[in-house]
């Protein structure tokens, strides 16, 4: 698994854990080209680029690579101590914050769903309590045709530049990326419920599955029969399979969700 990590010169908590990948890792630097500073060793590489990472649709870069992890900062209002992973893609008729308009990214969750879990059990071992979860898709990039996530610090200045934050990541990233091969269990699109993805974060923990894209509720009104089939596609499921939060999804939508799985014969399971 050739696997690229980008890290913007923007972001206090990109390069906090970019600083502890290169340590865990034990990346060196290879050259810097007047675009970038490239640190790598074996099938690990990192970039670091001078845009915020949400835009890296904008950058002419060349991915030679099977992944890309993306390391960010994370906001919110709540301004919590807070870990958090999540496919891109713009679900929304808008594109705010990079990308296109409806239009999603490639995303792996075997890798993603192995890294969410290492980083919960290296927290717990530690006794550490910043909230982990997984996040729906959100925000750009959604060009780029190699599988990506994005790993984030959440919420504040404080947190994003806490040193003990990016090496628990750093950790969770190398015990993920340095396993032979992460196993191919069943993997699902998810439907319904809030930004947050309370339903699928806790299912992956107790359940041996594997999520990819995740649909909130509030975006369910915004896609259609191409983006459906689009969210399988891009999630590497070979056979598609649907999660759905059947709290978090209203009556009429969740009828309408279920016949069309039907008639394409599509697996889903309600949670």
């Amino acid at each position: 698994m050739r696997v690229i990590f980008i890290a913007s010169n923007k972001d206090p908590a990109s390069l906090n854990i970019a600083e502890n990948v290169i340590e865990k890792f034990q990346l060196y630097e290879k050259y810097i080209s007047t675009e970038f500073k490239v640190f790598e060793r074996k099938n690990f590489k990192l970039v670091y680029v001078d845009i915020e990472t949400i835009f890296l649709d904008r950058l002419n870069m060349q991915y030679d690579a099977d992944l890309l992890i993306v390391l960010a900062k994370h906001t919110s209002s709540e301004g919590i101590s807070s870990l958090t992973a999540h496919p891109t893609g713009n679900l929304l008729n808008e594109a705010k914050y990079g990308g296109e308009a409806q239009h999603i990214a490639y995303t792996n969750p075997w890798y993603m769903t192995e890294y969410f879990l290492n980083l919960f059990n290296v927290l717990k071992e530690n006794g550490d309590n910043p909230r982990v979860s997984l996040e729906v898709t959100h925000h750009g990039p959604t060009e780029i045709e190699i599988p990506l996530f994005f790993v984030e610090i959440g919420s504040d200045i404080k947190r994003w530049t806490d040193k003990r934050l990016g090496e628990k990541i750093a950790e969770a990233l190398y015990i993920t990326l340095t396993k032979d091969e992460v196993t191919k269990k069943d993997a699902f699109v998810g439907f319904g419920g809030g930004h947050y993805a309370p339903a699928f974060s806790y299912y992956i923990k107790k359940e041996d599955i594997a999520i990819g894209h995740m649909v909130p509720k509030y975006a369910l009104d915004y896609i259609n029969q191409e983006h459906l089939f689009e969210l399988f596609k891009k999630s590497l499921l070979n056979k598609p399979r649907a999660l759905i939060d059947k709290k978090g999804i209203p009556s009429k939508k969740l009828n309408e969700l279920i016949s069309f799985f039907d008639k394409y014969s599509i697996e889903f399971l309600k949670i």
